[in-house]
């Protein structure tokens, strides 16, 4: 074997080994996006399954307040008993950033008042993606779905004693410079205790 030879077989072997090396690191990068984004995925969802259930759970506050205090395409307040202790809280969901946050007030006094801000606010869900025109909720009357005219209800909505079902649609991204594009969760839900089509 002459030297020519056995520098060419090093190089070959270093391409191969380099090539080798290359598709290690992409199957690496790839599989630890994907990964990192399922794991963001199921955030989202479980987040998402909670705002439902407190959402159906709407009621009168303790101060005798309307079951919805604000209805807009980015912020949602309204009446709920999250953490089953008889006592009812407003809850505030709202988009930040790219954020979904959750504001949780306790009433205080007799009779019961609940202060004008959120007095403990939590994240829920990141990496949401959702545009001016890709609302993150929206509100329907007891019409839908025979009136697709005036459904979903124009926001913010005046009249909060119309609404009897929200739909919550999250537009997720990891990375929005990446592959794949915005992943949709939507869901819809009923106010149970605002039903009058028993």
């Amino acid at each position: 074997m002459t030297v020519i030879e056995m520098l060419i077989s090093i190089f070959v072997f270093c391409l191969i080994i380099a090539g080798s090396v290359f598709l290690l690191q992409q199957i690496y990068k790839r599989y630890g996006f994907s990964m990192e984004q399922g794991m963001s995925v199921t955030q989202v969802q479980h987040s998402l399954k909670i705002m439902i259930e407190e959402i159906r759970r709407a009621k009168e506050a303790d101060s005798g307040a309307y079951p919805v205090q604000s209805a807009d395409k980015f912020s949602f307040t309204f009446y709920t008993d999250v953490d089953n202790d008889s006592t009812t809280e407003k809850v505030h969901y709202f988009l930040d950033g790219t954020s979904i946050k959750k504001g949780v007030s306790e009433p205080s006094g007799t009779p019961p008042v609940y202060p004008s801000g959120d007095q403990s606010v939590t994240i829920i869900g990141n990496y949401v993606h959702n545009t001016a025109s890709q609302p993150l909720f929206s509100y329907y009357d007891p019409n839908y779905p025979a009136d697709q005219t005036n459904n979903p209800i124009a926001t913010p909505v005046s009249q909060v004693d119309q609404i009897r079902m929200v739909k919550a649609d999250i537009y997720f991204n990891l990375d929005p410079y990446r592959s794949p594009d915005n992943i949709r969760l939507e869901s819809y839900v009923e106010m149970r205790n605002l039903k009058d089509n028993w």
